[in-house]
């Protein structure tokens, strides 16, 4: 028969090998924290690493000034904490209580009372000051107006003497007038101070209201603010040591290689298969050319009867050479000749060669 065909590789045991990736991820995790979280020794203390099984205890030992450190830090917020406790009570009777405001109020209205009084007509305030003194000065002046005029020569009604007089009338409302107009300045100057003068009044009043306000609010958040104070500056600042951490370490992929180590056997399976089929087929078509032509032993002058070919061989006699004669399955035949090892010991002339390396027997020489 041709070349025997290879036998297909065994499947590849996926579940062993899922098995040996788990013990193989767990062994990484455990270098992985070992590796990652060493023992520690810094001039605050010591920290060290140890496992039971898979559960790690991280123990940190201070130094002895270190450690006297941190009991003087405790100490003060034992002490910070008692007085913030007791800051508590006060601010609780504090915030117990609803807030009230005992202040001066808020001043929405100004008093005007003591303003002076704008001028209403020509008789009041800065005008009645000026006026007072102005007309006893005209009056004056008309009486030495028409003494003059009289002296000159001039009757009253006359066209001189009148337009004199009416002159001298309209110098004295001139001087009225300009006295009006200085009175109301004068008026308004001193109404406007006043009013400027409560204003100011008013503001001040405002503003230590308002002071007032804050220094009472001020006093109801001060119990808050001692105990945040209190609470703030106890905090322990304890020497700072590395955090247990891990660094990845990859795993042995062994379930990854198996399955790759599966499908390089079948690929190479494959490749000897169709190796091996190629040459069966161009066997089977020597020995069917050959064989199919001489049915006999000594029917051909050469032929194919390498022993690796045959099957089912068994001995029917002996050949006068001394070998033995056999019947026998080869390329799908069933036959009767000599095997070409015997042959070739005995008669060595008589063998020869098929390109594929498969013995080949003249049968012409050794029957002649």
């Amino acid at each position: 028969m041709g070349k025997d065909a290879p036998s297909p590789p065994p499947a590849p045991d996926y579940v062993g090998a899922a098995k040996a990736q788990g013990v193989e991820n767990l062994e990484a995790a455990r270098a992985t924290a070992k590796l990652g979280n060493p023992n520690v020794y810094s001039p605050y203390g010591n920290q060290t690493v140890t496992y039971d099984g898979d559960i790690p205890t991280v123990t940190q030992t201070l130094t002895p000034q270190a450690q006297e450190t941190l009991n003087a830090q405790q100490r003060v917020q034992t002490s910070l904490a008692n007085l913030g406790q007791q800051g508590v009570q006060t601010a609780q009777n504090v915030m117990g209580t609803p807030f009230q405001f005992g202040g001066p109020s808020v001043q929405t209205a100004l008093d005007t009372s003591q303003i002076a009084k704008m001028p209403v007509n020509a008789g009041t305030t800065g005008q009645e000051a000026i006026m007072s003194r102005l007309e006893p000065s005209l009056a004056r002046n008309r009486v030495s107006t028409e003494t003059q005029l009289i002296n000159q020569g001039l009757r009253p009604g006359s066209e001189a003497y009148n337009n004199a007089i009416n002159l001298l009338g309209q110098q004295e409302n001139d001087a009225r007038t300009q006295a009006v107009m200085q009175g109301l300045g004068l008026d308004i100057s001193s109404n406007a101070q006043g009013f400027n003068q409560a204003l100011q009044g008013g503001q001040f009043g405002n503003v230590a209201q308002q002071q007032a306000l804050a220094q009472a609010i001020s006093s109801r958040q001060m119990p808050l603010n001692e105990i945040t104070a209190l609470m703030s500056g106890s905090q322990i600042q304890n020497p700072q040591f590395g955090a247990y951490q891990g660094a990845n370490v990859q795993a042995a992929p062994i379930a990854n290689a198996t399955a790759q180590q599966g499908q390089y056997a079948q690929n190479l399976y494959n490749q000897q298969a169709a190796t091996a089929n190629a040459q069966n087929a161009g066997l089977f078509q020597l020995g069917g050319s050959a064989l199919g032509a001489y049915g006999m032993m000594n029917a051909a002058p050469l032929m194919l009867s390498d022993r690796r070919l045959k099957s089912n061989i068994k001995r029917i006699g002996t050949h006068k050479l001394g070998i033995g004669i056999y019947e026998y399955d080869i390329m799908g035949r069933h036959e009767i000749g000599v095997m070409a090892q015997e042959v070739e010991k005995v008669m060595p002339e008589a063998i020869g060669r098929h390109h594929t390396g498969y013995m080949m027997v003249d049968y012409g020489r050794i029957n002649g």
